[in-house]
């Protein structure tokens, strides 16, 4: 699942003075300048969550700039694109209050981080995006941790020397704070759908209000933690687990985003600060609640694919191998379905029977992959001429049928003239030769009004009937079933 570049390929414009510079993109400039705001006012917000004399409390930029990496490589590989980033940092810092030395130090080790952990997890971006692999949850974890160590390992020292500290201690709020911030944002990032945000669909169309019920039992879990005491950070796991399993992976890192800063706003309200007094507490909360946001979206990772799995399984089941259309099995079964909604409403139908002429002549004279090209180029020029609710598929060979629900016999006769039309006019090219045509023979049946006594087998039965007639009038024609099966002109 991955969204399209935020840019075009960044290629230099062709000039004829070799000594002139080379101008960027205007689009490279307007997405810098929209990484180099957001990266701002991220690390404002950093700033401000400070506790009198420590570091950040909640340090969003370093994951949103991971992301939007991930999501836009064109960016990534441009170094403008970093030195924007770290310009952005150091605004902060200065504007802010910090010294030169902590704004040039401390974000410099931010950068680093943001690095290390774009290295591992561009190399397996498509795998990562969207969460369409089993190992995803996994990998994101890797490339969070990764990135964590190397910003500390970068950041401690500086810091410590900032905000005055023993250097085990900056060490270890650094590692839990990094590690806390990139599992809970970088996953909502990366589960984004493409395009902007106002264009992104619903995983899930809600259609009652049961889908809103693992909703409520979340807010009515994070409610009861009011209750206190140290189980409290789980009382949401069930209802999470429940969310991961009916809204997908999208929605669930946007709400164990919020969950987790919900809980973040109560601990730092009513029972420590993020200083180092409660060190213990710090690293036992941002740990705890860094791995109780990864149950979640491994569940609806797991899910989803679990999902996809089954659809892949029940296309397969129901849909001819080669050409995608519907099996003999699955519209027999469809067709009588539709059949009985139509008897229901007395409506009307219609059935055609198709055949390609000659098929066998293709096989032996082109081969068997020239003649399975000829299937899915019918296959796909008739499923063009039909409505979504048309029903077509292979009955063997290069036998097909199509069933037209509240379809007249005219509106039955031009669709199957239509699509006799195309496949004669499509001309199918050979390496070694000409290039070669093939026609169409079709049988038709229409019923005004579907009656108790109507069933597929039936109607597909006078079809046949009139595709035989075709057959044998000279083949590259339409015949309607009737008393005297009669010819259409084409």
């Amino acid at each position: 699942m991955g969204g399209p570049p935020l840019l075009q390929p960044l290629r230099p414009p062709v000039s004829l003075d070799a000594s002139a510079p080379s101008v960027q993109p205007p689009s490279v400039w307007r997405a810098q300048a929209a990484l180099t705001a957001g990266i701002l006012l991220a690390c404002l917000l950093g700033v401000y969550s400070r506790p009198l004399g420590s570091m950040a409390a909640f340090w969003p930029a370093n994951a949103i700039l991971l992301g939007l990496l991930l999501r836009h490589p064109e960016l990534a590989r441009h170094p403008g694109s970093w030195l924007c980033a770290l310009l952005a940092y150091i605004a902060a810092d200065l504007l802010t209050g910090a010294t030169p030395f902590m704004a040039l130090t401390l974000n410099l080790a931010n950068l680093t981080g943001v690095l290390a952990g774009w290295l591992l997890l561009a190399r397996v971006r498509n795998q990562v995006l969207g969460f369409q692999n089993q190992r995803s949850v996994m990998t994101v974890f890797l490339g969070c941790l990764l990135a964590a160590t190397v910003c500390t390992l970068a950041g401690a020292w500086p810091s410590a020397v900032a905000f005055h500290m023993p250097l085990w201690q900056s060490a270890l709020l650094w590692l839990s704070g990094e590690f806390y911030n990139y599992v809970l944002i970088l996953p909502v990032f990366l589960a984004a759908p493409s395009g902007w945000p106002w264009t992104w669909p619903l995983t899930k169309q809600q259609r009652s209000w049961n889908d809103a019920l693992p909703l409520l039992a979340l807010v009515l879990s994070e409610l009861s933690q009011l209750i206190g005491g140290h189980g409290a950070m789980a009382f949401s796991i069930p209802a999470m687990v429940w969310c991961a399993m009916s809204y997908g992976v999208f929605p669930i890192t946007v709400l164990s985003l919020l969950v987790c800063l919900w809980k973040t706003g109560l601990l730092a309200f009513s029972a420590f600060d993020f200083v180092p007094a409660h060190l213990d507490d710090v690293l036992s909360y941002r740990t705890g609640l860094a791995m109780l946001s990864l149950a979640p979206l491994a569940v609806a990772s797991a899910y989803t694919l679990r999902m996809q799995a089954l659809q892949k399984l029940h296309h397969a089941v129901h849909h001819d191998y080669l050409t995608g259309v519907l099996a003999r099995r699955a519209l027999m079964e469809r067709g009588q379905k539709l059949l009985s909604r139509l008897e229901e409403d007395g409506q009307s139908v219609a059935v055609l029977m198709l055949d390609i002429d000659h098929f066998k002549q293709v096989n032996d004279r082109y081969g068997h992959a020239q003649g399975d090209v000829v299937l899915q180029t019918f296959a796909r020029l008739a499923s063009e001429a039909l409505r979504p609710d048309d029903l077509l598929g292979r009955l063997g060979g290069e036998e097909f049928a199509i069933l037209l629900p509240r379809t007249q016999r005219e509106q039955a006769l031009a669709v199957g003239q239509r699509i006799c039309e195309r496949l004669r006019d499509h001309r199918f090219p050979l390496e070694d030769g000409a290039p070669f045509q093939v026609t169409l023979s079709i049988g038709l049946h229409a019923v005004v009004s579907i009656g108790a006594q109507d069933s597929i087998e039936q109607l597909l039965s006078k079809a046949d009937a009139a595709l035989y007639m075709a057959k044998r009038s000279g083949r590259n024609q339409v015949r309607q079933y009737g008393p005297a099966l009669a010819p259409s002109s084409m």
